[in-house]
């Protein structure tokens, strides 16, 4: 850094001196350029010695992936020596393949990748590990996993297990069932929806009579539930692949009057969630540990790094909340 400042102090002073003829214009770019150098060359010495990691997520709007990226920006400022750089694809698959383009350019140390689309993940794998950077995929499972690439995250068909057994337990006699499902292209959707289908798949008083996605937004939960009901169908259960859309769906039933005689479960345990549970709007949801899993996927792109020992998938428990744990569950989670 010193040599870098004096050598171009004594350029800038030679040139000066000896060239009466350069316009005063000229200087001024060439000082301006001068500086920029300067200020690089400074930020540089900041930050050296600290690991950079790109993280690429999804969707901003989501409620769990904020909470998972508050996470890991909390994590890293535990860490000290982590630089996290976030960006939003906005669930567009040909904006995050830029992205990660972007973090290839600037020669970061690894990268954690929630996947917009997880069957359309082999060229960005292929371009990251071409460039040498460590890959740790979060939360959504690519179905293409290549060697010395990682992911973290939760069994997907267990969630929605789980949510099926619980509301099964609540309505023994059967019943109607519909899942508003996430977006279609990414397994967390799928492999919720399946789990639920294979629990009722051998109990014929339970009924699978709707599935639509609800895109993961609180909004659509809401249309898909009032289209349902507008179609005069009846139904008992409705799974939702996350908590934005469960609660979506109970504003619809609140509107409609309907709410007291259905079930309803989520997956997450969002703060929002959790919020329902204990007014009673939300019979249950599926405790979806982002904390553990957002500073899973940083020790997994550390340890990559750094050479260490990873397993190739780190799988975090889910849990079933419902207003007979909560206390427990919130005592526990904080």
């Amino acid at each position: 850094m010193p040599s870098l400042m004096h050598g171009f102090t004594s350029l800038l002073t030679h040139c000066i001196s000896t060239t009466k003829t350069l316009s005063k214009g000229l200087l001024r770019k060439f000082a301006v350029v001068g500086a920029v150098l300067l200020l690089a060359a400074c930020g540089g010495e900041e930050d050296e010695g600290k690991t950079r990691i790109g993280v690429a997520i999804p969707n901003f709007d989501d409620t769990f992936m904020v909470y998972m990226k508050d996470s890991m920006a909390k994590y890293a400022e535990e860490l000290g020596d982590v630089e996290l750089i976030f960006v939003d694809a906005k669930e567009d698959t040909v904006k995050q393949l830029g992205q990660i383009q972007n973090f290839i350019v600037q020669q970061v140390d690894g990268i954690i990748l929630v996947p917009v689309n997880t069957d359309a993940t082999q060229p960005m794998t292929d371009s990251i590990q071409k460039a040498g950077i460590e890959l740790v995929f979060l939360n959504r499972r690519p179905s293409y996993l290549p060697e010395n690439v990682y992911y973290v995250g939760s069994d997907e068909v267990k969630f929605g297990e789980t949510q099926a057994e619980f509301a099964a337990s609540k309505l023994k006699e059967g019943g109607n069932v519909g899942i508003i499902m996430g977006m279609l292209t990414q397994e967390a959707a799928l492999g919720r929806t399946k789990g639920a289908e294979e629990f009722f798949s051998d109990k014929p008083e339970f009924q699978v009579v709707r599935k639509q996605t609800g895109l993961w937004q609180r909004s659509q939960g809401m249309i898909v539930m009032e289209n349902w009901i507008n179609s005069g169908d009846k139904i008992d259960i409705i799974l939702a692949n996350n908590d934005d859309m469960a609660l979506g769906a109970i504003q619809a039933l609140q509107a409609a009057g309907k709410l007291d005689e259905t079930i309803v479960v989520g997956v997450d345990a969002t703060p929002d969630g959790i919020m329902a549970i204990k007014s009673g709007s939300l019979n249950g949801t599926v405790f979806q540990d982002g904390n553990a899993q957002a500073r899973g996927a940083i020790d997994a792109t550390l340890n990559a790094i750094n050479d260490k020992p990873n397993e190739k998938v780190t799988w975090i428990p889910a849990e079933l909340v419902t207003q007979d744990n909560l206390a427990e569950f919130q005592a526990k989670n904080g």
